[in-house]
């Protein structure tokens, strides 16, 4: 079962990719001739009244969706009949490129906020459960159970608002709860390297409660996690370059396959999280400015408008060759690495 939900979570994100680039290219009135889910020789197919053959194909590794003249425009023979890709304006390229990725990102986002509201969001409370030794809570005798009211006039409802309280700042003024007086502090941080800010030196409780059906706090988590996990994201892969160890993170369908027992993909939120994460990987992937990628197909067509849709065939050439070339050695990379290191 838990392969078989792995499989249906890369078919989902696939038909919603495409689907992206599908309903923008209808809505520009060019005319998608196929929209398939897998390759090769489809063992299930239709046509729709607007002439677009929808297919099942038997190896789930991917879909696409073909867009008339999308297929020639590398070529001198492009078509430029109505309803085709080349007919559209620059604007409208770039919009069909672009929502694959967004319907993926979006989707992340309406999932991740169906689980916050649902399921709900595990806060802490803003107690103290233990402070660091030599620290700015040590030194000025903040002590494990204090319950933080306030910082820098600010009120603290949950141990999250703590470090947005603090921002940027080098010294506080702060509100905590002991034996049910109000104690009031001012002193300032100490500035640490590793995660380079001034911090307080304190860590949270086991105190938390579960906040269920709450839109604007489900709203809100949702829409800071997507930007949050792609910065997390980067620094990650900054600092596994840095440390020499990049290629021991990758991991492709064969490196998930083999970890598929390790998620929980037999309970519905391991399903749903591996289906966020996957999503906005894809959703960010695309738009990478390589050739072949959405984000390349878009540098391509900015160039090619800037030289008045007069490239070279030289370049045009060059262009594809370094696509394959980046796509196959990614591909090769990623391959060796599930098999040999996962």
């Amino acid at each position: 079962m838990i392969y078989i939900n792995l499989l249906i979570i890369f078919l989902i994100i696939v038909f919603i990719h495409e689907l992206g680039h599908y309903l923008v290219a209808r809505f520009f009135n060019a005319h998608v001739t196929d929209f398939s889910i897998g390759f090769g020789k489809p063992f299930y197919q239709f046509k729709d009244r607007n002439n677009t053959v929808w297919k099942i194909a038997p190896i789930p590794l991917g879909g696409y969706v073909k867009i008339k003249g999308l297929d020639s425009i590398f070529s001198k023979n492009s078509i430029s009949e109505s309803g085709s890709f080349q007919t559209l304006s620059l604007f409208k390229k770039i919009c069909v490129l672009l929502a694959g990725s967004v319907f993926n990102i979006i989707s992340a986002w309406f999932v991740l906020f169906i689980i916050f509201f649902f399921f709900g969001i595990t806060t802490f409370l803003p107690i103290i459960g233990s402070v660091m030794e030599n620290s700015a809570a040590s030194i000025n005798d903040l002590q494990k159970g204090d319950k933080i009211i306030e910082i820098n006039q600010i009120k603290i409802s949950d141990f999250q608002d703590i470090p947005m309280a603090i921002g940027s700042s080098s010294s506080i003024n702060i509100i905590v709860e002991r034996n049910n007086k109000f104690i009031n502090k001012n002193f300032d941080l100490i500035f640490n390297k590793d995660l380079n800010k001034y911090i307080i030196g304190i860590s949270s409780s086991e105190d938390f409660i579960i906040k269920k059906y709450n839109i604007y706090e489900s709203l809100k988590n949702s829409l800071l996690f997507i930007p949050n996990y792609y910065i997390s994201s980067i620094n990650f892969l900054k600092k596994s370059y840095n440390e020499n160890t990049l290629s021991n993170q990758l991991a492709g369908p064969i490196g998930i396959v083999k970890m598929a027992d390790q998620m929980k993909l037999n309970k519905i939120k391991g399903v749903l999280l591996l289906f966020i994460v996957i999503s906005l990987f894809v959703g960010l992937f695309n738009l990478l400015p390589i050739p072949l990628l959405d984000g390349g197909h878009i540098m391509y067509f900015i160039i090619s408008r800037i030289f008045s849709n007069s490239l070279p065939e030289f370049v045009t050439r060059m262009y594809l060759v370094v696509g394959i070339a980046i796509i196959s050695f990614l591909f090769i990379v990623v391959t060796f690495n599930d098999i040999f290191y996962k």
